[in-house]
């Protein structure tokens, strides 16, 4: 009840004019979601129709994958030590024994200063070049496009697929393909749409599917939070080619214990693996009382950020502002519409893109994860504990991820609750401390790169690579 009279409050001291700013604003969200749904539908009947088509060898191809996944495991294994090439048991072997050739696809180059995806997929392509994969990786969509962002890439030492190599990935995979041991499908839209090419061209390389989330999860959770008719169909679809992505590969990486969880009950013959996500840990050098506001981060393209950002701003800071009326924020992230900060109470202020959020962490006390509705582990919360930033988050945004208090989250699910957990934990230096210590603890033992490197080296081997 205190939330909805907070909203109420908050929505009649904007006024009329901020009002219609608000509501062109909904508009404008809700034309593009639509939009982005229909070209969503298209792609999955286009995926469909072109897995129709697979050729006889193709599709014996992929039924031979799935007679081997119902094997036991004494007898997958025994076939897959046959494949072996001479990698020893046992430590994670150095850079300078060749383990084989690697292409990680996805749809654009990442932008590992933009959005917790691309850091998971440079991540993956360092590990793999770490355990002695030579390793190429390839923007699906953006073949021929992100200049700036692909030489970024190479200037840090990823090798990536250009116009001047092949006019396509599927051209590349068609000409090289052969020659490849490994290919890693990251995202159903992204490197999931090239399955068939994959299975037809690279016969002999083992295909890891890497979700960064399950993307039908999460259109389903939005399709229940939000309703109508066209999200859940596209739900559906999705689901259809994320589980068909999966049942095709050799192995499937989630980064969460639920999504893990999830897939045991819903298919139990896909063999799939929990890659947390991985972060640098920097323990914070500036003192409590050094410290303050709060922090969103998020890239304003990702549904869950808007809605999430928006239900706060609503609900919950007003309550925040009633116990607390000093309070500061600041949001990180590119997107964030025009309108959405428009009659917003006390002070908030969007930074936009920041290429180094270092410093921006290393001057909050705490950062906030309103997200209700979403899959996966939270780069935002991850990112946030690796810097030492306490995070206050709701059920969804710390689930899969064994957060609590004692890991640096403190979690609410309702605008209250949420309200008096941020205003506690802001004040009290004590409690302050003791989040930030665990944290802390909690990335080096969970989140660190050697223990996720250790991780996708078991996989690789298991697959028998």
């Amino acid at each position: 009840m205190a939330a909805d009279t907070g909203a109420a409050r908050m929505q009649l001291a904007i006024g009329p004019t901020e009002t219609a700013v608000r509501a062109e604003v909904a508009v404008a969200q809700m034309r593009r979601d639509r939009e982005r749904l229909a070209r969503a539908q298209v792609e999955i009947l286009a995926l469909q129709a072109g897995a129709a088509r697979a050729a006889p060898r193709q599709r014996l191809h992929q039924g031979l994958r799935h007679a081997f996944l119902r094997l036991p495991v004494v007898v997958q294994l025994a076939v897959l030590s046959l494949r072996r090439r001479g990698v020893a048991q046992g430590d994670v072997p150095a850079a300078a024994v060749f383990r084989g050739r690697a292409l990680v696809i996805d749809d654009q180059w990442p932008r590992p200063d933009r959005d917790a995806g691309s850091i998971e997929v440079v991540n993956l392509v360092q590990a793999l070049q770490a355990l002695g994969f030579e390793v190429v990786l390839a923007a699906g969509q953006e073949h021929a496009e992100g200049v700036e962002a692909r030489q970024a890439l190479e200037a840090a030492g990823v090798r990536c697929l250009s116009p001047a190599q092949a006019p396509s990935v599927a051209a590349f995979l068609a000409r090289e393909g052969h020659g490849l041991d490994l290919c890693v499908l990251c995202r159903v839209y992204c490197g999931g749409r090239l399955l068939e090419e994959v299975l037809a061209h690279a016969r002999k390389a083992r295909v890891v599917f890497h979700s960064i989330d399950l993307h039908y999860l999460r259109l389903e959770r939005q399709a229940l939070l939000e309703g109508g008719t066209e999200a859940a169909a596209v739900a559906a679809q999705v689901r259809a080619r994320e589980q068909a992505v999966m049942r095709a590969s050799d192995a499937t990486v989630v980064v969460s214990e639920a999504e893990l969880a999830h897939l045991r009950d819903e298919m139990p013959e896909v063999r799939a693996i929990v890659l947390p996500l991985a972060r640098e840990v920097a323990p914070p050098a500036t003192p409590f009382a050094a410290r303050r506001g709060i922090g969103f981060i998020g890239s304003f393209a990702h549904a869950p950020n808007l809605d999430a950002m928006r239900w706060f701003l609503a609900e919950i800071w007003p309550l925040v502002l009633r116990a607390a009326p000093d309070m500061e924020m600041t949001v990180v992230g590119e997107g964030c519409p025009a309108g959405l900060l428009a009659g917003v109470p006390g002070r908030v202020r969007a930074l936009g893109h920041v290429p180094d959020v270092g410093p921006w962490f290393e001057g909050l006390r705490l950062t906030v994860a309103p997200l209700r509705f979403g899959a996966g582990a939270k780069g935002k919360v991850a990112s946030s504990l690796a810097a030492g930033v306490p995070c206050v988050a709701t059920p969804i945004a710390a689930e899969g991820m064994a957060l609590s208090e004692a890991a640096g989250v403190l979690v609410a699910g309702d605008a209250a609750g949420f309200a008096a957990l941020l205003v506690e934990a802001y004040g009290d230096a004590g409690r302050w401390e003791r989040l930030s210590r665990g944290g802390v603890a909690y990335a080096e033992a969970v989140l660190s790169l050697p223990g996720w490197r250790a991780r996708l080296d078991g996989l690789l081997r298991e697959i028998g690579l």
